[in-house]
This record gives structure tokens, C-alpha cells and sequence, in this order.
């Protein structure tokens, strides 16, 4: 077993004057052994205010380089953070803190914030802010003697190393608990399924943000381990990034499929600033196929779509999606199955069938529960297996097909319909800005089919968005019945749209009037 320390020690003694660590917001460049130097100085600074190993810290922030180092400082001494999305409001952080018992915490340097983290954490517990805030310490403070640190003593393999957050449509993320163990596993498989090597020609762009696991594992610490640059985007601005991927000569990216379109819909956009690219990953939501057909024909790099969880990591992968960009199959340390909806592990569904993906929970890299929720964890891992409520289509030969998610099926006129293959077919209308397919209750058809649509044209109507559908592929029975038209989609701080919150949008439209219904 290698723990996160373990794995960016030895890579520093690999290339300790290659550049490991380059600020977007100050230019700051850290080598190797600058960057192990001063997690050092940190980790003894923290140890002065009382964390150690087993300590359960907050690491509350966008991708600073602050954040970075204070990371890997933690895991220097043991202690496990905890890494909340830094966009949720200071009572959600709070609530997080205190339900996770933190030993200490580090913030924005906002005062509404510091004064709710601080009244939830225990008497003398150390709160750090990146920059000046009444309440809090100085982050720039927090520094020791690194010389007079112990030696680095290896967790035990069952021990705490994170706390990650999933990014729950109701009520508060849930605490994910990683153990030391699957550290190793969460980044090696970027190998054999990404294909990435490892060596100091890697220079990886950090769009999405560390408090995620892609964000985490899939750059920031996939950089590190394998001897590359990480080149730190504290915040993600389309147009920057198209201009740090050319200045930097990026050569790696791995996010969400919306930073991508943001980018090639950005002013300064050019495909020959992509000229670097030679690997990048998508995953944490389907990308349109005809996005993903430009890209490769604009990019050189070779495209792979990474399906995964916070609680799995990576279990399935293609490593040629174009053209096929929901189909996948299990990865390295992956065994997975489709089983009935509401069945047990060994009721597999035929080809052609759809079900519930399950994952084998034995493997090193799958969680081992939700903090302080028993009820959750048992409802999700169930007989040796995790039931990740993604809905797939078996097919012959072994691969699986993405078809969306159990809770979102719409069960209209007794048939299954799945908002993202509508959706797929909404977002080919020019009048079409954003769109997500949701289910009311309706006394005939049990679910109604409502289509609540971000208009790129003030003039386009649901009359118009009815003959779109007719004359596509799309089944006629999964035609929406009924279009809401709204200013914006609701999202929650992970950007992932509010299906709930769109369900009572199109209610209320329904009752006052806003509801243009099809027959």
C-alpha cells in the first residue's frame, strides 16, 4: 500500500528539480523539492496547533495553491482531510463541520463564513484563512520547523485518509470516508484505463476542482505521482483556460464535458491553441455527440470517456468514444454488473435488457461508508456489491450502455422514459440554450413528460420544439407533453441540475398557466 505521501515523496526524489506545483495567481513555480520543503514547514506549523495523525481537518477552498500544499501537509502527518466544495453557504460548511467533528479547518477569508465555522468547531481548534478575516489565522502563519518533524510513519491500510463530498441534489452532500488503502488504486488506474505514463513531460491543466474526485485524483495528484506539472486554475474562465492550455504547452486534461464547450464557445478560441493536447478524459456527465466529434476532429489528443463515482472512483471506461459516447465496459480494478431494477446481485439482466449497474465493493478502491449515515451506506452497499443507481443496457459481447439514472426514469403511460435520450434530441434545436426533461404526477398518464427549456430564441415555441421531436428518431411515446420555458436551470453547488426543484417549477407552471401543454 502507498499512501498519498508516499507517492509524491518518491516522486520528488525521482525529479526534485522539475516543476511540480505553477500558481495561476501569483505565478508562483514550486520544484519538487521546494513543493516537499514547504509541506514540511506547514505540516510542523499544523502540528504546533495541535493536529496529528488520525485529525480530521476542513479544507474548505477553490484550487489555490494554498489548498495544494495544506493537503498534502495533512497527509505528511496522518491526519485526513476533509474537502468541501468551497461554493456551498457558510451554514451548509458549518453543518458539514460539525457533523464531521473536525479537529481544525481552513477557509476563504469571508466573515460570515469564519464566524460559522469557528462557533461549530471544538475550543482552540486551529481556523486558517487564505488571507485576513476576523476570527481567523492567517494561513501564511501556520509554519514550523520541518527539520524537527519525526519521520514519516505509514498509516495502517484501514486508517482515515479523506473525507470527499457527494453532490446530492437533496438536503447535505453525504461525507464519503476513504480509507488509506485506496489512495494507490484511485490514481494507477489512470494507466492502464486513461492512458497516461508516467514522467515529467505531463503537464496537466487543474480545471476541475480539487474538492472532487476527478478534480483530486484524476489531475492534481495524478500530476504529482507521476512526475508531470500541475498547473493550478484557482477559478474556471473559459477564455484563461484556452490561453494557459497554448501557453503552457498542456498536454493532459480530464473534467466535466461543460468545461470543454465552454471553452471552444470562448472568443479567443482557436483549435490551433489545442495543438498540445496529446490525452484528455471526460467523465461526470454525458457529452453530445456532435461536441465530441468536433473536438476530436479540432484536438489532436486521444479522447477517453471515465465513468465513475465518488464512492467507486473509476469502473468503467471507452477508450474510443467517438461515436459511441455512452458505451463502455469494466475497468482495471472494476467488476460490475446490470441487475434488475429493485433486484438482488445475481438477477443479471439479458442483452439488451436494462437495470441497475452494481459494482464489486470489495475492490481497494471503493469507499468504505457515509459518514455518521449507517442507513445510507447499507441501502448503497448491499451483499459485497455497491448499488450505484445508474440505469445501463447490457449488450452482447460484454459492454454496457449509459442510459441515466433509476431515480430519474419517468414512468409515463407504463413505459420507461429516460430524460437524457429527449434531451439528446431538444439540444439539436437552434432554439434550444440548456434543457432537462423531468416527470410531474398527471391523472392520466401517471408521469407527464415536461421539457423545461433555457430558449436561446425568445420566439421558439413548444409547438416548434414538438415537430423537432416528431421528425427525429425519438419513440413518439417519450415526446415531451407539456414545455416550461425558464430564465435559468436550477443547480446545486456542484453545478448538477435540481430535477426536484424543475418538478415544482413545472407544477406551478401547470396551475398558473405557464404550462404549454402538446396533445
Amino acid at each position: 500500500m502507498h499512501t498519498t505521501y508516499d507517492l509524491v515523496w518518491y516522486a520528488a526524489e525521482r525529479t526534485p528539480d522539475h516543476p511540480a506545483l505553477v500558481d495561476d495567481r501569483t505565478d508562483r513555480r514550486l520544484t519538487y523539492r521546494q513543493m516537499m520543503e514547504e509541506v514540511d514547514i506547514i505540516a510542523a506549523g499544523l502540528a504546533d496547533r495541535g493536529i496529528k495523525p488520525g485529525s480530521r481537518f476542513a479544507t474548505v477552498l477553490p484550487n489555490f495553491l494554498e489548498h495544494c500544499l495544506m493537503i498534502l501537509a495533512l497527509a505528511r502527518l496522518g491526519a485526513a482531510p476533509a474537502l468541501i466544495n468551497a461554493r456551498l453557504t457558510p451554514a451548509e460548511v458549518a453543518q458539514l463541520v460539525e457533523d464531521g467533528a473536525m479537529d481544525g479547518a481552513i477557509i476563504l477569508p469571508t466573515p460570515d463564513l469564519a464566524r460559522a465555522v469557528a462557533a461549530v468547531l471544538p475550543a482552540g481548534a486551529p481556523l486558517l484563512s487564505v488571507g485576513a478575516v476576523e476570527g481567523a489565522e492567517d494561513f501564511a502563519a501556520c509554519r514550523g520547523n520541518g527539520a524537527s518533524l519525526p519521520a514519516f510513519v505509514r498509516p495502517q491500510p484501514d486508517d482515515l485518509a479523506y473525507i470527499f463530498y457527494t453532490s446530492g441534489t437533496t438536503g447535505l452532500p453525504k461525507g464519503v470516508e476513504l480509507s488509506q488503502r485506496s489512495t494507490e488504486g484511485r490514481v494507477t488506474w489512470i494507466s492502464p484505463m486513461g492512458g497516461l505514463r508516467i514522467g515529467n513531460h505531463t503537464r496537466i491543466l487543474g480545471l476541475a476542482p480539487i474538492s472532487h474526485c476527478i478534480g483530486y485524483y484524476g489531475n492534481f495528484l495524478a500530476a504529482l505521482a507521476y512526475n508531470g506539472t500541475y498547473y493550478i486554475m484557482s477559478q474556471f474562465d473559459p477564455a484563461k483556460a484556452v490561453e494557459m492550455i497554448a501557453e503552457h504547452e498542456i498536454s493532459f486534461l480530464f473534467t466535466v464535458p461543460t468545461f470543454f464547450t465552454g471553452m471552444v464557445q470562448a472568443p479567443n478560441y482557436e483549435p490551433a491553441k489545442m495543438a498540445s493536447l496529446e490525452l484528455v478524459l471526460f467523465g461526470g456527465a454525458s457529452i453530445p455527440p456532435a461536441m465530441l466529434e468536433r473536438l476530436d476532429k479540432e484536438w489532436p489528443a486521444t479522447f477517453r470517456h471515465i465513468f465513475g463515482t465518488t464512492e467507486t472512483m473509476c469502473s468503467l471506461y471507452n477508450p474510443n468514444p467517438v461515436g459511441q459516447s455512452t458505451r463502455l465496459r469494466a475497468g482495471f480494478y472494476s467488476r460490475v454488473r446490470v441487475v434488475e431494477y429493485g433486484g438482488g446481485v445475481d438477477d443479471i439482466v439479458a442483452p439488451g435488457e436494462e437495470g441497475e449497474l452494481i459494482i464489486d465493493a470489495n475492490a481497494d478502491t471503493i469507499f468504505d461508508g457515509y459518514l455518521n449515515r449507517a442507513d445510507a451506506t447499507a441501502e448503497k452497499k448491499r451483499d459485497g456489491w455497491y448499488f450505484s443507481g445508474d440505469v445501463f443496457r447490457q449488450l452482447a459481447g460484454g459492454d454496457i450502455e449509459l442510459v441515466g439514472r433509476v431515480d430519474d426514469v419517468i414512468r409515463s403511460g407504463g413505459e420507461n422514459i429516460h430524460p437524457d435520450d429527449v434531451e439528446h434530441i431538444l439540444r439539436g434545436h437552434p432554439g434550444v440554450g440548456e434543457v432537462s426533461v423531468v416527470g410531474i404526477k398527471d391523472d392520466y398518464w401517471g408521469e407527464m413528460c415536461v421539457a423545461c427549456i433555457v430558449a436561446n430564441d425568445p420566439a421558439t415555441t413548444a409547438a416548434d420544439l414538438d415537430a423537432h421531436c416528431k421528425a427525429s428518431a425519438l419513440s413518439p411515446y417519450k415526446r415531451p407533453r407539456g414545455y416550461v420555458f425558464v430564465d435559468e436551470l436550477p443547480r446545486n453547488a456542484a453545478n448538477k441540475v435540481l430535477r426536484r426543484v424543475l418538478r415544482e417549477t413545472a407544477d406551478q407552471a401547470r396551475e398558473s398557466g405557464g404550462f404549454q401543454a402538446i396533445g
